[in-house]
């Protein structure tokens, strides 16, 4: 960050360290990129679905979201470079140059991001959030396949199982039965979007969130080939619990 000539007030100098910190959540201002010429394809997004667990920046710990949240993926070919080997990195950063594809458009919360004050960031952190429903058409078929996955693999209820397979006795049992479910209804969805719809893996992330594996390895389980089910879920003594970050170029 520079200081403008003949004023106080901060300008960008397009380091890229926020963009190296993964791509911002979106708003309903954003609604432009998705149309005309150099629209976002869909498959730029990754939807973090209601009740995921994720760390609130102004808040300052982990909280399940209350609404979900669309955010530019982080990743690309160049990633774990552009990164540092986090493989963070905004999809659209590009290197040489710090570069972003789309900065003569780009989202609203990277424009009124400044790294050495994050208060208009702050006051609509929460506000306006777009929402898989406003870019698909009223009524597309895929909104009740979205609803139904919903509501048979629900984010919030992975951490409470997680907890109840950790404890041991019938109630762990009864969780490893429950999230094996879930993780079989999710790669069910996944392949009927696939198979059914037309719809290439790319695009699974906005339709459908993260897969459970990711979900599961965020609440320190593990999922491992089962001959019987097909999978079985487990916690995984290696691995504690990490929430995603959102949005992860807001820093206080």
């Amino acid at each position: 960050m520079k200081i403008a000539p003949d004023s106080t007030k901060p300008v960008c100098r397009r380091c890229g360290t926020c963009c190296r910190k993964s791509g911002p959540a979106l708003h309903t201002q954003d609604l432009a990129l998705f149309e005309g010429p150099g629209a976002l394809a869909l498959s730029m997004i990754v939807t973090l679905r209601a009740g995921e667990l994720c760390f609130d920046q102004p808040k300052g710990r982990l909280l399940p979201l209350q609404t979900e949240v669309l955010k530019l993926r982080g990743g690309g070919a160049n990633a774990d470079r552009v990164s540092g080997g986090t493989g963070w990195a905004c999809a659209l950063l590009t290197q040489p140059g710090n570069e972003c594809a789309l900065y003569d458009r780009r989202p609203v919360e990277c424009r009124v991001l400044s790294c050495q004050d994050t208060e208009a960031i702050a006051a609509m952190y929460e506000v306006d959030r777009l929402t898989r429903a406003d870019l698909l058409p009223k009524g597309h078929g895929l909104l009740a396949v979205m609803a139904e996955h919903d509501a048979l693999v629900p984010p919030a209820r992975i951490a409470p199982l997680a907890a109840a397979l950790r404890a041991g006795g019938q109630d762990a049992l009864d969780a490893q039965d429950e999230l094996t479910r879930m993780a079989l209804t999710d790669r069910a969805f996944r392949a009927g979007l696939t198979e059914r719809a037309n719809i290439e893996p790319e695009y699974h992330e906005f339709f459908l969130g993260r897969d459970a594996g990711a979900l599961f390895a965020a609440a320190g389980l593990s999922l491992r080939p089962d001959a019987r089910t097909g999978l079985r879920v487990q916690a995984d003594p290696l691995s504690a619990p990490v929430a995603t970050p959102l949005p992860t170029n807001l820093e206080f």
